[in-house]
């Protein structure tokens, strides 16, 4: 009863993540559907409305690129992976976009700005601040190149920069109302996954003491290529820190592993955990009060530590904290500050 309901667990971890990683692939089909229609809009604007031949030919070559490599990536890699090349190239690819425009308007520019909402939507605090400073940078290196390489561009009008600017701010406005509708749908299924997991580990707390009273469970055997996996799943988890990744699940890990994740699930509940999550959290939860010990409380955030650690958010660390250690974060520090304070009294 207990290895099914540590199977339960696993298979219904996987399915909220997999629910996830679909709605980030919605967000991305959509966005790039956008996206072309956006390419299409300003190659006829600039052909006919706003004559600039090597921006037309630089659209459509931005175009073509786009579309076919979405179409070339869409089905061998994950929606984090695509949506991290798309946040590196973009910048890049709108950089002679900026050159030509940085005398006549500063649109262009602000149509980067929904990439670190982007980067808020999909990853941690830590890659929404490697975005930014990857996007100032390429901002600061336009201006350089504008002001010491001498390049000379196209002069527009006033009208034609105010034609510009209005198909910018509409994209943009898409572009914002889009990440923020999948901002909405990602967080209720985070929401909903937490209040499962509360649930299911309420039932098993109330099914304890049934289950004590029943016979022990015959314990499966295992055997040394399992003792090789494990172990290979240890280094990862050591040396590689893969319990970082908020969204780790044991889908990922599979395979990454090369094996069945039903197998690796079975193999952890073998080595004394409850399943992958119980599994997964422990080793966060020995990395928090490894950066807890190690950092300086008054300069580090709480907030800093878990998401270090791979939490998406506080209330599920504080719980897990809990369940674990069975003090709450704060009571735990209290813990380790007031050890400290008397080793500095004795000395």
């Amino acid at each position: 009863m207990k290895n099914n309901f540590s199977i339960l667990y696993d298979m219904m971890e996987a399915l909220y993540l997999d629910k996830i990683e679909s709605l980030k692939k919605q967000f991305i089909h959509r966005y790039s559907v956008i996206l072309c229609c956006v390419f299409i809009l300003f190659i006829i604007v600039f052909k006919f409305f706003i004559y600039n031949p090597p921006i037309v030919l630089y659209l459509i070559g931005g175009s073509l690129f786009f579309s076919y490599t979405y179409l070339l990536v869409k089905g061998k890699y994950s929606a984090d992976q695509i949506i991290h090349g798309y946040l590196i190239i973009a910048p890049l690819y709108n950089f002679y976009i900026m050159l030509t425009f940085w005398d006549n308007s500063i649109s262009s520019i602000v149509s980067l700005f929904p990439l670190p909402l982007a980067a808020y939507v999909f990853f941690s605090k830590k890659e929404i601040i490697l975005y930014s400073v990857y996007l100032i940078i390429n901002i600061v290196a336009c201006f350089f190149v504008y002001q010491y390489f001498g390049y000379k561009f196209f002069k527009y009008s006033r009208d034609e920069v105010v034609i510009a600017d209005v198909f910018l701010f509409g994209y943009n406005l898409l572009v914002i109302i889009l990440l923020l509708i999948y901002n909405n749908k990602i967080n209720k299924v985070k929401i909903l996954a937490d209040v499962e997991t509360y649930k299911q580990e309420g039932s098993k707390v109330q099914n304890t003491e049934m289950i004590n009273q029943k016979s022990i469970e015959s314990v499966p055997v295992i055997d040394e290529g399992d003792e090789k996996l494990f172990e290979k799943l240890e280094s990862m988890m050591e040396n590689e820190k893969m319990f970082q990744k908020t969204n780790l699940n044991i889908s990922m890990l599979s395979t990454s592993l090369n094996i069945n994740y039903t197998h690796l699930s079975r193999v952890i509940r073998c080595k004394g955990y409850q399943n992958f999550s119980n599994y997964l959290n422990e080793h966060r939860i020995n990395y928090v009060k490894t950066l807890i010990n190690e950092s300086n409380l008054q300069k580090v955030t709480l907030m800093y530590i878990y998401t270090e650690a791979g939490f998406s958010n506080q209330a599920t660390f504080n719980r897990v904290f809990k369940s674990i250690e069975g003090i709450t974060p704060s009571e735990y520090i209290n813990r380790i500050q007031e050890e400290n304070n008397s080793e500095k009294v004795k000395f």
